[in-house]
């Protein structure tokens, strides 16, 4: 069973996302996520102090080929 989390956004709308994939990069939380109404929103969020933030551009690249490659913890 996938573990269901909800998310607040920028504009206050809460959504439910699934979990796929919860790790850790050179010290840095990650989380793969999928929203539950909409399939095809995947998201790559990366945890810092102030709450999650959406991952993108070359940083998504580099972080989404360790996963592939099985180089996270």
């Amino acid at each position: 069973m996938t573990e269901e989390v909800t998310l607040v956004d920028e504009s206050g709308v809460e959504r439910r996302f699934a979990l796929h994939d919860a790790f850790d990069l050179d010290g840095t939380a990650y989380y793969l996520v999928e929203d539950v109404t909409e399939p095809d929103r995947v998201l790559l969020l990366r945890e810092t102090p102030s709450g999650l933030e959406t991952v993108d551009g070359e940083e998504f690249g580099r972080v989404m080929s360790a996963l592939e490659e099985d180089r996270v913890e």
